[in-house]
């Protein structure tokens, strides 16, 4: 799937959480999103997946008008969307198989069906020994895991990640970077965070800065500087 954004103004009362915001994604990208807390990143995730009504300027997936769309079209194509997000998201009341089954069950996924997949996406991980567990008995990293394993179990076309290193410790974190980054294998790959997560290296980089992209182009260590001035 193919992204764009154009002139996309997003607010919250008088505060502008995304200003005239221009970018296209073409489908198999890979980008990480920079900036400073509050500066608009983690909206700009959300309205890349259709989770953000526009206050001006459009949000497009493969050229269409994400809010031109019937809303059950536009349900139906978010299931190309996969969200990895910073506080994993977990159910606590389920064990780890039970959460990963969630976008299936919702989806309709016949349920013999629907545990071969989940089943796969926990080996593919390196859960399958934890399908039983509770997320409470789940390590930092392994939680992470499982939410990643969540996020791509429905087969999504894109690959949205907020800040999905935070709080982990530097082993873990470069697991899971790497994890990432293998499951990202022919599929659009967006993160979100403060700066460049260790091991997750991805060929373009977005900052944002009070809602505005002031810089879209390849890793550039000017960048971070310019951020912390």
């Amino acid at each position: 799937m193919n992204l764009r954004t154009e002139k996309l103004d997003l607010r919250f009362g008088p505060t502008a959480a995304l200003d005239e915001v221009d970018l296209a994604i073409p489908a198999g990208d890979h980008l990480l999103v920079l900036g400073n807390a509050a500066s608009g990143k983690t909206t700009l995730l959300k309205a890349l997946a259709g989770l953000c009504r526009p206050t001006a300027g459009a949000v497009r997936w493969d050229g269409d008008d994400v809010y031109a769309l019937r809303p059950d079209d536009r349900r139906a194509r978010q299931a190309g969307f996969g969200m990895v997000f910073q506080t994993d998201a977990l159910f606590d009341s389920l064990p780890v198989l039970g959460n990963v089954l969630l976008p299936l069950t919702n989806r309709g996924v016949p349920r013999a069906e629907a545990l071969t997949r989940a089943r796969d996406v926990l080996g593919e991980v390196g859960l399958a020994d934890a399908a039983d567990r509770f997320p409470e008995r789940l390590s930092g990293g392994m939680r992470r895991r499982a939410g990643i394993a969540r996020a791509i179990v429905a087969r999504p076309s894109v690959l949205l990640a907020d800040d999905p290193l935070a709080g982990l410790d530097p082993h873990t974190g470069l697991g899971v970077a790497r994890l990432l980054l293998e499951v990202s294998r022919g599929r659009t790959l967006v993160v979100c965070a403060t700066e460049p997560p260790p091991g997750l290296a991805l060929r373009r980089w977005v900052w944002v800065e009070r809602g505005r992209v002031t810089y879209d182009g390849p890793p550039d260590a000017r960048v971070l500087e310019r951020g912390a001035a």
